[in-house]
């Protein structure tokens, strides 16, 4: 097996193609070293308002974008203590292993919570969203747009407005595709719209960031045991009154952002941005069906940022992930249950065409000696 250690004087020299962390170009680190001054000064201010009109944009909405010191579990638990009452009940729609964990964040915070789940591979379609919401009355509804773990991509535009129809608040992980897949926040009505950075806006880990309505803001004030490190109240007053977070940010990672939702607004463009990822997804299956290899997802809902392709051809995943990283890249293993079973390749952030044919051209090289 390939021999890898941590380098301190030249960091990783890896080029990755994993569902997360991604890749971060140069440009963005060269950012991130730049001195800061302290996140209650007005310079820092001046920083953050721009993140949030940023993501404001690149979300299509009006709400209010909050950042969080964390990475997206940490909004998906905020949005469970901050949104669910005690004699309410929450509804978490589950693809796989995230949506699963949504729902343990539920039960583990002491809410009822609910969960309807599909085999794995499949999406939740309209018509299951909506005979799940004829069974009960729930107050809020969590789901994933996109699943990293079976590289399922729900149909939000179709089922988001059957959940607003219900009457709940509507709760989106869009972890796997902000910055990456269009998603109209204002016009699907999402109440909260999550993501953390380490995956399409392509920047290190510690970062996370969400949309958020005024109908979950006016919710969070009725509901008791919030917290205090995730309270949607705190961090909004602060956001609001000053442009600031209540607790000690990553600065740097902000500074990241600032320029790199610079560079995905106003140079590569937000639809060519949407338009690129959604060739990579196109081209990662035109190379698996070359291969006889099967994607994992049922057909018309796969991913266009991470492809989870079945072990069709009974590979041993380990050695191929292995060779692959004596040639320089980094793909993974299937996730949760589906370990060796499936494995994933990541095709989001920065990567070009050119970057993903060629990594793509060895990994077929060696899936032909294994098998």
């Amino acid at each position: 097996m390939t021999d890898i250690h941590f380098d301190k004087e030249k960091g990783s020299q890896l080029k990755l193609f994993t569902p997360g962390p991604v890749h971060v170009p140069e440009r963005v680190l060269k950012e991130m070293a730049k001195p800061n001054d302290t996140h209650r000064s007005k310079p820092y201010s001046e920083m953050h308002q721009l993140v949030a009109e940023g993501l404001q944009k690149l979300l299509y909405t009006k709400n209010e974008c909050l950042i969080f010191t964390s990475s997206a579990t940490g909004i998906m638990e905020a949005c469970v203590r901050n949104l669910v009452k005690e004699d309410e009940k929450g509804l978490f729609f589950s693809i796989g292993a995230f949506g699963d964990r949504w729902y343990e964040i539920g039960v583990t915070n002491g809410k009822n919570s609910v969960k309807e789940g599909v085999e794995w591979g499949n999406p939740i379609t309209p018509e299951f969203a909506q005979e799940a919401l004829n069974k009960d009355k729930y107050a809020v509804v969590f789901i994933q747009a996109n699943e990293t773990s079976t590289g399922v991509y729900n149909p939000i535009d179709e089922v988001a407005p059957i959940i607003k129809d219900s009457g709940a608040l509507l709760c989106i992980d869009a972890t796997s595709s902000m910055a990456g897949v269009k998603i109209e926040v204002d016009k699907l009505g999402i109440d909260v719209c999550l993501a953390s950075v380490q995956k399409c806006f392509a920047l290190p880990p510690g970062l996370a960031v969400c949309s958020i309505s005024d109908a979950a803001v006016e919710k969070a004030e009725q509901v008791k045991n919030r917290g205090l490190y995730f309270d949607f109240i705190g961090l909004k007053k602060r956001h609001v009154a000053k442009y600031q977070t209540p607790t000690t940010p990553p600065i740097p990672q902000i500074r990241g952002l600032t320029a790199q939702l610079e560079y995905i607004l106003n140079v590569e463009g937000l639809e060519k941005r949407f338009e690129r990822h959604e060739q990579l997804g196109k081209h990662t299956r035109k190379w698996t069906e070359d291969l006889n290899l099967e994607m994992f997802p049922e057909k018309g809902y796969e991913s266009n940022t991470v492809s989870t392709i079945k072990n069709s051809l009974d590979l041993d995943i380990p050695k191929m992930v292995s060779l692959l990283l004596e040639k320089g890249y980094r793909i993974v293993n299937g996730y949760g249950q589906l370990v060796n079973k499936t494995f994933r390749i990541g095709h989001m952030g920065e990567i070009q065409i050119k970057d993903l044919e060629k990594m793509l051209k060895v990994l077929a090289d060696i899936i032909s000696d294994l098998k």
